[in-house]
């Protein structure tokens, strides 16, 4: 016995199951959209008229007026507008307050004139904030404020209402009542202990003689160290001046110098021959002339070639150094003309060089260099110690006048906020709420006009609601609620269930067909039969199952071939898992079928009915009982060339039964007949139902499933069932509906 193999989860929601649950149920799609449509149309033409009026404000910015905040508060004309603070005016905007304010201005009685002048005023006021909206786009400074209501008239007036209260609603919340007085009485405090303050300090800095005791203590602190450092310096300086003296000194004891009698020696020397002349014709005076003349000279010679190494020859100072070198060589020209001797004694004096001038010079130059510097560091030493002598003074009293000018600079902080709080204040007290800077009108009320955005919505989404209702209500029937076989392919895709065949749905023809009843007496074995509608019956050449069943037949015959079922008779089944779900017609259908192939007789029974509903005569033959039909020497009349019918039960019994035991006992007489094949028409299964017993015993069982009627899980049970006794079982879906139009349907 083959196993069936392990259930995988398949999903029924594709495209094709989604449109034959739609065109399944398009009946309660169509009536849905109608009713939306009905619905759209008179809710149109029904809706009472709406007038809406429409303002816009520009917020600039906000400015908190608050006696204790800063003067700019939270935000400023230069501060970048943020959702915060939009947020918080649409917040006033849409306030209960300004709502009941509204509503008191304009009266119940105007705004809710249907209410027959019983309204309050809290009615009136729901119907101000029901009627208001506030929109504010982001990153944007500009609020539309638009107001609804019936009433023309009223929508302009109460936005208008609206709008005037805001600003004063506005001024209310943003600044602090009674700041003026508070601030006025803050500022004459702190002036009062500020004047203390200054008055205490005032004797502290006379001691000291110091403005500010942080700028004196910085000052006195850098005085110390550049005297310091100047005093070390000139220390430095003297030392390094008295040792080049000492050194100046020293030098000139050891360099000879000329006695008194060189003075007397010729001028000229006996190997220069020449006319003498007295030397004492020549003065002191002239001698120490010329010898400047001479130093004279070579300064200026040694300034005309640095001059001549800056600037050209023909420079401005080049030829005033020239002019006066040629003036003080005229000069020493003329001394040399009137005393021919005169450079002899100047030599003789001693050295007429500028070196020994210059360091005579130089001598003096630096005692009178050192001396100036004794008295600097003189000077320097007194002025550290009067210094020193006030910071010693400024760190006695430096505490307290810390203090003090910590607290003036407190107080001096606090009078000058609250002077500029005051100002605001003042301000505040006398702003014209029609007249804020921060907050402007850039729309007023406009004039009302008719709303039909949200009638033309509500018509569309009612016209639309009703379409999408039934599309959810046929998906939901079709899809989630609906746990019957649909399709033929859910079988195989849902159940993992082989198919055999799928028969469709023929309208009126699917019914049972029955002739006119029989009243001849020539078949006394006969079974009685009411007339019912004359209609074809299955085994009829026009009937619509023959085509249907010829390929049942065809498929039975290739299965017994390749099983090498060669016994006859061949005992095949054919049930349904409810009683009018088309297995006696496929029975009939398919018995006739076979016994048109010539390859031996077939014999229909049915042990499906009653007496009252056996299956119809064929030109007024009858339907035997099995018994009779078994008989192995029986002449019993066929209904059609090798067909033959046999009923389970007789005229006189109620619905026909037929135990296993009887049907077991019923077996050799059923393989020894000279059939070959018979056809079983069973009862349809159910818990008492006597075929799950006898389906064992058959070569091969046709399980009938009736579409759109039996149940997933019991046509999985029951397949299961009936496989796990023998593994014979082929399915038949009949009456499959096809709903969708053939170019849709990827099925058909």
């Amino acid at each position: 016995m083959q196993a069936l193999e392990p259930e995988a989860p398949n999903s029924s929601l594709d495209i094709n199951s989604v449109l034959f649950a739609l065109f399944q149920h398009k009946k309660k799609v169509v009536l849905c959209t109608a009713v939306g449509l009905l619905a759209a149309v008179a809710f149109y033409y029904f809706y009472p008229p709406v007038y809406e009026s429409q303002a816009k404000l520009l917020v600039r910015y906000v400015l908190e007026r608050s006696a204790v905040d800063s003067i700019d508060g939270a935000s400023g004309p230069s501060n970048r507008m943020d959702a915060a603070v939009i947020g918080a005016e649409v917040e006033i905007l849409t306030s209960w307050d300004l709502a009941v304010q509204v509503a008191q201005a304009l009266g119940p009685k105007r705004l809710l004139p249907r209410s027959g002048g019983s309204a309050t005023e809290m009615e009136a006021a729901g119907s101000v904030s029901s009627g208001l909206k506030v929109v504010s786009s982001p990153g944007s400074n500009i609020i539309l404020v638009s107001y609804k209501n019936r009433d023309p008239e009223i929508a302009a007036l109460a936005l208008e209402e609206l709008i005037s209260r805001y600003f004063i609603k506005h001024l209310e919340v943003h600044r602090s009542a009674g700041a003026f007085d508070f601030v006025t009485q803050q500022i004459d405090q702190i002036r009062t202990r500020l004047n203390q303050t200054e008055d205490a300090l005032k004797p502290l800095r006379a001691r000291t003689g110091i403005v500010s005791f942080k700028d004196s203590r910085a000052t006195l602190g850098g005085d110390v160290a550049k005297t310091e450092e100047a005093l070390h310096a000139a220390e430095a300086e003297l030392a390094e001046q008295q040792a080049r003296v000492n050194q100046m000194v020293e030098g000139g004891r050891s360099s000879a110098t000329p006695g008194p009698a060189a003075a007397s020696l010729p001028a000229l020397s006996s190997s220069n021959p020449g006319p003498v002349v007295e030397i004492s014709q020549v003065s002191k005076g002239e001698i120490q002339q010329y010898r400047a003349l001479v130093l004279r000279l070579e300064t200026l010679r040694k300034a005309e070639a640095d001059l001549l190494s800056k600037f050209t020859p023909g420079s401005q100072r080049v030829k005033i150094n020239q002019k006066q070198i040629k003036l003080v060589e005229d000069q020493k020209l003329d001394l040399e003309t009137k005393f021919p001797d005169l450079p002899a004694r100047a030599a003789a004096l001693g050295p007429t060089n500028a070196e020994s001038e210059g360091q005579h010079l130089d001598i003096m130059s630096e005692r009178a260099r050192v001396a100036g510097t004794e008295a600097k560091i003189k000077t320097l030493r007194l002025r550290l110690r009067d210094i020193q002598e006030k910071m010693k003074q400024l760190e006695e009293l430096g505490p307290q006048i810390e203090e003090l000018e910590r607290k003036r600079d407190l107080e001096e902080t606090n009078y000058k906020y609250f002077a500029a709080t005051l100002e605001k204040a003042r301000i505040d007290e006398a702003l014209d709420p029609s007249k804020m800077p921060n907050i402007s009108a850039v729309q007023r009320p406009s004039p009302p006009t008719r709303v039909t955005k949200t009638r033309d919505k509500i018509a569309l989404g009612l016209a639309g609601g009703g379409a999408a209702f039934g599309i959810a209500l046929a998906l939901l029937s079709g899809l989630f609620l609906n746990r019957t076989i649909r399709r033929p392919l859910e079988l195989e895709t849902q159940l993992h269930i082989p198919l055999m065949l799928s028969i469709p749905y023929v309208g009126a023809l699917n019914g049972q067909l029955t002739l006119p009843s029989n009243d001849s007496s020539m078949n006394s074995g006969a079974l009685v039969t009411r007339k019912l509608h004359p209609k074809l019956a299955p085994w009829e050449a026009g009937h619509f199952i023959r085509p249907y069943c010829e390929a049942i037949r065809d498929r039975l015959g290739l299965y017994f071939e390749l099983n090498q079922l060669t016994h006859k008779p061949k005992l095949v089944g054919v049930v349904g898992l409810s009683g009018a779900s088309g297995a006696s017609t496929l029975a009939a259908g398919l018995a006739a079928s076979l016994s048109e192939t010539n390859d031996g007789k077939v014999l229909l029974v049915d042990i499906n009915l009653g007496p009252e509903d056996v299956h119809p005569f064929f030109k007024g033959k009858p339907a035997y009982s099995l018994n009779a039909a078994l008989k192995p020497n029986g002449a019993i009349a066929s209904v059609a060339d090798n067909l033959y019918l046999a009923s389970v039960g007789s005229p006189k019994t109620g619905p026909a039964q037929l135990g296993l035991k009887k049907f077991f006992d019923l077996m050799p007489n059923l393989k020894a007949s000279d059939f070959d094949y018979i056809i079983f028409d069973m009862p349809p299964l159910s818990q008492t139902s006597p075929t799950w017993g006898m389906s064992a015993f058959m070569d091969k069982l046709l399980l009938v499933v009736e579409a759109e009627k039996n149940n997933r899980e019991v046509i999985k049970r029951s397949y299961r069932k009936l496989v796990a006794e023998r593994d014979n079982v082929a399915v038949v879906v009949n009456k499959a509906h096809s709903y969708v139009p053939k170019w849709l349907d990827a099925e058909s």
